[in-house]
């Protein structure tokens, strides 16, 4: 395997460990919000929102080795509103046509939810070429 898609697989392990651990506070929070009479749509918005802080932490840290940064966290919290909300509405969608139990619901947003999160976190914490360095000064080959 070359160093690139070493690298690849690196950070899609790491970013699904994150993920996993999101999707712990995801699904705690889900369940309880259902639990206590909010609708699956409005579960899934209030737990994920939990989570997004959760994810952006470990994977800024371990998938990517970003730096975090104001504008970092505001562009992550902002693509994950987008995905929380085009998912959610998902779920309700789901929920609504099939029966189906809302937690069943959820579990079958979360393989293209993980692969939309993972391409947006890429590509928000990809690395930059560094700023072009200061010239070097010329030499003089005769040494003056």
């Amino acid at each position: 395997m070359s160093g690139r898609w070493r690298a690849l697989v690196h950070q899609a392990t790491r970013f699904l460990l994150g993920s996993c651990l999101g999707l712990a506070v995801d699904l705690g929070v889900f369940a309880l919000g259902v639990r206590l009479g909010a609708s699956p749509g409005a579960a899934n918005v209030l737990s994920a929102a939990c989570a997004v802080v959760v994810v952006y932490l470990f994977v800024t840290r371990y998938a990517f080795a970003a730096e975090r940064s104001r504008t970092s966290f505001l562009l992550f919290v902002a693509w994950y509103v987008v995905s929380i909300v085009v998912f959610s509405v998902l779920i309700e969608v789901l929920h609504d046509r099939t029966g189906w139990a809302p937690l069943v619901c959820k579990s079958l947003s979360l393989p293209p939810s993980f692969a939309a999160n993972f391409l947006a976190s890429k590509l928000l914490f990809r690395r930059r070429p560094a700023a072009a360095a200061a010239p070097r000064p010329v030499r003089d080959p005769a040494g003056a």
